[in-house]
């Protein structure tokens, strides 16, 4: 009588990603991407790996924008953009395109809009509420991405975990674009191309597309591609690529509307 086979071992478990605080995902985005959105992939869905980064950015934000429109510097720029802006309309009631009575209509506006108070309440919430939807944006670019183009199914929550874990890397830019702002008294000190120019016009797309080549704009790019990669299980290459295309081509349409409503601004 034969006797039977030992049983086969199981195979050993797959080592689990050691647990990360809330606090050390935030700071070790910045080091250890791939291993931070491991864990996350990993882990039960955590509401403040996108809701506190949301926060932060949104306080940065707002913080940005009172600092930046109490420096007499950035008044005064504001002051002679407005004086660009009634001359222009000088001209075209002298050319006989536009009546005294709707030049007198715009140049009221015009004070009201480019009041110190008023542009600091208007650029505090759009700094906020863009904040905001910037983190469900991206999870949904991501989320879009595995599915249509990598061919992997994850979920909408855990994309917009590591949407939200990805812009930290904005929130110390946003610190880092305030102090350059202050430091170098212009209205647009965004650490990349941009300073080399010195009168940013919103008007002209060449600044504009030097304001878009942003060193953490980069960074972000490619930390968003790591998280795309770990979700997806492809390498990161091929995760980057369509990271990128999907930047470039919401960098030119933001472009494009900037210019237009740049025909318009101060």
């Amino acid at each position: 009588m034969e006797e039977p086979l030992p049983g086969q071992e199981p195979p050993p478990a797959a080592p689990q990603p050691p647990a990360m605080s809330l606090a050390a995902r935030l700071l070790n985005v910045f080091a250890i991407p791939g291993e931070v959105f491991t864990v996350v992939k990993t882990s039960r869905f955590r509401v403040g790996n996108w809701l506190l980064p949301a926060l932060l950015s949104a306080a940065v934000g707002v913080f940005t924008v009172i600092v930046i429109m109490s420096q007499p510097s950035v008044q005064r720029q504001v002051r002679e953009r407005v004086d660009q802006q009634a001359k222009a309309v000088e001209q075209q009631v002298k050319a006989g395109k536009m009546t005294q009575a709707d030049a007198n209509q715009v140049q009221a506006a015009t004070r009201i809009v480019t009041d110190p108070a008023t542009l600091k309440t208007l650029g505090s919430t759009a700094a906020a509420v863009i904040s905001v939807v910037r983190v469900f944006w991206w999870a949904f670019i991501l989320w879009l991405l595995g599915r249509l183009f990598l061919k992997v199914q994850f979920g909408y929550l855990k994309a917009l975990e590591v949407a939200g874990l990805a812009l930290m890397i904005s929130v110390l830019g946003g610190i880092v674009t305030l102090l350059l702002t202050v430091n170098l008294t212009k209205m647009f000190g965004a650490p990349g191309l941009a300073l080399v120019v010195a009168d940013f016009d919103v008007a002209r797309k060449s600044p504009l597309l030097l304001g878009a080549a942003n060193l953490f704009s980069f960074w972000l790019v490619g930390v968003l591609s790591v998280g795309l990669a770990k979700l997806a299980g492809v390498p990161f290459l091929r995760a980057a690529w369509f990271v990128f295309a999907v930047w470039v081509i919401q960098e030119s349409c933001l472009m494009l509307l900037g210019g237009a409503l740049g025909q318009f601004a101060l």
